[in-house]
Parts: C-alpha cells; structure tokens; sequence
C-alpha cells in the first residue's frame, strides 16, 4: 500500500518572524562590516544622520522638534486605528509602539494592519514636509541669509525616523505592512533600494534592504505564507506601490536634506 507524502507542519507566525529577525540581523551587521572595513566615510556619515548629529546647533527648541516629531507620528497611528473602530491602547513611545499596542491583540486582518501602520510614517512624512516647507518660506523672505536652518534639521530627522520606523520587522509599523506586499513587489521594490543605495548612502535605507531581503527569501521557499492573497488586488497593488514609494522618498529627501545642513548648521552653530 502506498504511503502519503507528508505535509510540512505549519511554522508559527511567531518562528517566521524570529526567522527573519535573525537573517536580517546577520544581514544588517555583515554590511556594516564591509562599510567599515570598505567606505568608512559613508558608514560615519550614516551614523551622523541617526545619532544626534548637528542637533546642538540649535539647543533646547531640537528636542521640542524631536518630541513633537514622536508625538505627530503616534497620533497617526491612533487616528487610523479610531477610524477602524479598534480599540485604542495609548502607549507614549516611538517606533510605531501604538500601532503595536493597538493591533498585537487583535485577530490578523491583513489590509487592516497594513492601514493603521502606513498612518503613523505617512502623518509624519506630510510634518517633515510642512518643515522644509517653513524652512523654504523663511528663506525666501530672507534672501541675503538662508533661512532658519531650524526647520530644514527638524525635517531631516522627522524624514530618516520615519524611514526607520519602516524597516519590515514586527513591532515597527513596517511589519505590519510587509504582509501585503506581493512577491513581485519586493522583487522590484528591493532593485530599486539597492540603486538608490548606489546613488546615495542612507543607514536607515540600509535597514530597510537587510530586513525585508529575509522576507522575500522566506516567501519564495515557500517558508512564509502568502497573507498578501487575503487582500484584494487593488489592495495589494495600494499598499505595494505606497509602501515602496514612501520608502525612497524618505531616503532621498533625508539624505539630500542632511547634505544641505552640512553647509548650514556650521553656520548656525557660529551664531
């Protein structure tokens, strides 16, 4: 009599997560070795971005930007999750922690989760915008200077935590989205990172490309499940073309902001 194949057992949400959390890990530090070892300008300029870099510049007012930074991006996530009915569990820290709060309880609705993670980076994104909005208005009524420099820094870093908070693991909000992008899109998607690299070094960027090449690797052997067929198609094309988009705009905006302020914050630390 002939024996059945046996099905592979299922693997737990849980394990494919730490799965990917450990590839992307070993990923993420195998690079920094070779930029260390390779580009160590670029690397320490990478580091500047994301630690305080020319924040003293302008004192105390930077951690007033910063903190409304964090509290404009929570108030995202929350206002999303209001609109869906979910109910709200406040937590006041960064890095997409409401949005956890909120969704961690709740049975997986793969369009749902991917919605409330996009509000908290989208509402921060448009703030950074409005920033280097300001700053270009005040430069522009002043022509002999260059504006307040202020607002153009406090756009620099509203743009790479933004980015941060959607490197595709779970407790960022990019981990919440990264179940309902299609193969084909992380395929794409990750191309175009890489390029974007080559153009311009950005670490935030960087960690984006380490944890979601994992997540590509694991749906094409099949060890991840495809959650993104639980969408419909126009869902699916929304969140994978919003997803990768919003990604290189908050690289190349906070890369290109941060090569202006290297020229401006000297200044204004002068003053």
């Amino acid at each position: 009599m002939a024996t059945q194949p046996e099905k592979p057992t299922p693997v737990s949400p849980g394990r494919l997560w730490a799965e990917q959390l450990a590839m992307g890990m070993g990923l993420f530090v195998a690079l920094l070795i070779f930029m260390a070892c390779f580009h160590p300008q670029l690397l320490s300029k990478g580091v500047t971005v994301l630690t305080t870099g020319y924040l003293p510049a302008y004192g105390w007012a930077s951690a007033i930007g910063v903190f409304l930074h964090l509290v404009v991006h929570e108030i995202g996530a929350l206002l999303a999750a209001r609109k869906l009915k979910l109910p709200l569990q406040v937590r006041w820290f960064p890095l997409g922690a409401n949005a956890t709060a909120t969704l961690e309880p709740q049975p997986r609705q793969v369009w749902r989760d991917a919605v409330v993670g996009f509000a908290g980076p989208l509402t921060g994104t448009f703030f950074s915008a409005l920033l280097a909005l300001i700053y270009v208005v005040t430069k522009a009524r002043d022509p002999l200077h260059d504006g307040n420099p202020f607002f153009l820094g406090m756009a620099c870093v509203g743009y790479f935590y933004n980015l941060v908070t959607l490197i595709p693991i779970l407790e960022l909000e990019g981990g919440w989205i990264a179940p309902a992008i299609a193969p084909q899109a992380w395929l794409f998607g990750l191309v175009a990172c890489c390029l974007e690299l080559t153009h311009g070094f950005n670490l935030a960027l960087l960690g984006v490309v380490s944890f979601a090449i994992p997540r590509f690797i694991l749906i094409l052997r099949a060890h991840a499940p495809r959650a993104d067929l639980e969408c419909s198609t126009r869902q699916r094309w929304i969140v994978s073309i919003g997803y990768f988009v919003i990604v290189a705009a908050l690289a190349w905006f906070g890369s290109s902001t941060f090569e202006s302020l290297t020229v401006l914050v000297p200044e204004a630390m002068s003053d």
